[in-house]
């Protein structure tokens, strides 16, 4: 068995593998080879502890994450590879940058699928890891010619601009208000951890101009805010990457919508559905579309078993002698 570290993992999780990674895990669920239960959110006395297991017939791999704490404490996140025809445990690792990597990743496989093919110029809105690698995760699968960039601290914005101009090669601009970050943006990464602040709001409908492709990645529970309630009801398509009763329960975002009469169900669409070719990511060249990712046990599995791959490849890691016991009948 390999155990990998953060360090290590952040190493092995090349983006473009991720995406290529994620892609393939979604499009073996669209072809009905997943098996993939609904969480466990289990509350505890200091915040929470959540479980994400799948497992996948396609691939013959198996896995889950496992993840627990608080806003106020701090989380800390694992996965764990399982080979279905041995039974063996594969890897373990750490999945704190993991996590953050395969959200960027489902937001590249979205955004190849949905944005405009001649998309050039993204927006972000946030300036810390999750912001990091779902802007990675766009450039992976569109030429970006241009970034703006908008976080509420100045300092954290303007680090962000130049640390993703150092890596990306291109342009990247720091600016003083959200307004001003989108406007003239083909794509918009909003990625925030906006609870307690203010409204919580990060990015509003109201900015939205015929063409824009939006990806909203940061409310995956229900106290957590990020986008309004008319982001949704001016988007012509929405995309989710879960099922709709999940995120109708899990997401803030979607459940103030819901409140507010601005998610219309009728728009929404699996990104599995969008994927395998059973329905169109945009109508047209001018369709405002949003997609809105809560995160699944397909992308981290698929992400893990990714890393696991390359760490084999590059001898990475540290070996575990096998310390489960078979039981036989």
């Amino acid at each position: 068995m390999l155990l990998l570290n953060a360090r290590e993992v952040e190493r092995l999780a090349d983006m473009p593998r991720l995406v290529a990674a994620v892609e393939a895990g979604v499009r073996e669920q669209a072809a009905g080879q997943v098996v993939l239960p609904p969480r466990l959110n289990l509350p505890n006395g200091r915040g929470f502890f959540r479980l994400m297991p799948t497992v996948m017939n396609g691939s013959g791999i198996m896995g889950f994450k496992a993840f627990h704490g608080s806003v106020q404490d701090g989380v800390r996140y694992f996965i764990a590879i399982y080979e279905q025809a041995s039974g063996r445990l594969l890897a373990m690792m750490d999945a704190h940058y993991l996590t953050a990597a395969r959200t960027g990743a489902t937001t590249g496989v979205a955004t190849r699928f949905m944005a405009n093919r001649n998309a050039r110029r993204v927006a972000v809105i946030g300036s810390g890891l999750e912001a990091r690698t779902n802007l990675l995760g766009v450039c992976a699968v569109r030429e970006v010619e241009r970034v703006t960039a908008f976080s509420p601290n100045r300092e954290r914005r303007a680090a962000f601009a130049e640390r993703m101009g150092l890596e990306l090669k291109i342009e990247v601009r720091a600016c003083d208000s959200p307004e001003s970050c989108v406007e003239g943006a083909d794509i918009v990464v909003v990625a925030t951890n906006t609870t307690g602040k203010g409204d919580g709001i990060a990015f509003r409908g109201a900015w939205a101009r015929a063409g824009m492709h939006v990806n909203a990645i940061g409310s995956t529970m229900p106290k957590l805010r990020e986008i309004d309630a008319d982001s949704f009801a001016r988007a012509g398509r929405i995309v989710i990457d879960c099922q709709t009763r999940q995120i109708e329960e899990e997401s803030g975002d979607v459940i103030d919508a819901l409140a507010n009469s601005a998610y219309d169900r009728g728009k929404v669409i699996e990104l599995q559905e969008v994927v395998a070719g059973r329905a169109a990511g945009r109508a047209d060249d001018d369709q405002i579309t949003l997609f809105k990712s809560v995160g699944t046990a397909v992308q981290d599995v698929t992400a893990g078993y990714a890393v696991y791959q390359e760490a084999r490849r590059l001898g990475i890691g540290s070996e575990v002698p096998d310390f489960l016991e078979l039981k036989t009948f």
